[in-house]
């Protein structure tokens, strides 16, 4: 009986300690598709979400590593209070290594400050998408890297409203097409919107992670929506509709008192293949 306890003691912390494990975890995807060019095959695109000005060590040399020739933000660099000094930092560093391109969160957007904010973040060179797009060059070749503003309510009829109607200002793409947006838990309003491939954030992976059923809850400013909080349908990982994939990072930083739970912070690399 000593034993019994014992071992089942021994694997409860070896468990928790498991749960509770912090160190930065690299997950990285490849998108096919028949749409690329050829001069695009290969090529890498390393993706930050929900840093939240936290302490990520090792985060700067793991992008460096993974050598992407794009770094997309997908919002919530930032907190909606304290100091954005952290964010500023990392992103001074990250444009030495690749070009930068974000969109913002929900808690970027609810700070009384951002518009300095990002006025010092297009300092630093990052390149802010707002209901826009961009096209990215390479050997004469181009693709299409649209970002939608996060919708900045609490009311859950004037986010839907709102995400509409950046998204029909968005016109047509002649071409392979990527969007940015912050808020993965309305990817059903936007994967039939000919994206091939949509990158996402703000799920934060569910915060707990249990084996199968996946992430347990969606972050607070979710709730006003009329879906459950629980469980979420989008919370982290690749996805797919028809020809549109949809990527779902689980995030960085932690911004809640209750800690990640199997929920390693994540750093994502997607390398883009031409499917012949």
């Amino acid at each position: 009986m000593k034993l019994i306890k014992t071992l089942a003691l021994t694997g409860g912390v070896l468990c928790l300690a498991k749960g509770l494990d912090d160190r930065l975890e690299t997950t990285r995807y490849v998108i096919r598709s028949k749409k690329l060019p050829d001069a695009f095959d290969g090529y890498r695109i390393s993706q930050i979400s929900d840093y939240h000005a936290d302490s990520v060590p090792g985060l700067v040399s793991e992008i460096e590593s993974e050598a992407p020739d794009i770094i997309v933000s997908t919002g919530d660099l930032v907190h909606d209070d304290g100091s954005y000094a952290a964010g500023i930092r990392l992103c001074e560093r990250l444009t030495k290594i690749a070009p930068v391109y974000a969109v913002n969160g929900n808690h970027d957007l609810w700070r009384s400050d951002y518009e300095e904010f990002e006025a010092e973040l297009a300092s630093t060179g990052v390149k802010m998408l707002h209901n826009e797009r961009r096209e990215i060059e390479k050997d004469g070749a181009k693709i299409g890297l649209a970002g939608i503003d996060d919708p900045f309510s609490l009311d859950g009829a004037k986010i839907v409203k709102t995400v509409k109607s950046a998204a029909d200002k968005l016109p047509p793409y002649n071409g392979f097409d990527i969007l940015l947006f912050h808020r993965a838990n309305m990817l059903d309003m936007l994967k039939n919107r000919g994206f091939d491939l949509i990158i996402s954030g703000h799920m934060h992976g569910g915060q707990f992670r249990l084996p199968v059923l996946g992430g347990v809850v969606s972050p607070k400013s979710s709730w006003s929506s009329e879906k459950s909080a629980f469980f979420p349908k989008y919370f982290a990982g690749h996805y797919s509709y028809k020809e549109t994939n949809m990527i779902v990072s689980r995030g960085l930083g932690n911004p809640m008192l209750i800690p990640r739970i199997f929920n390693r912070p994540e750093l994502v690399t997607i390398t883009l293949k031409k499917e012949k």
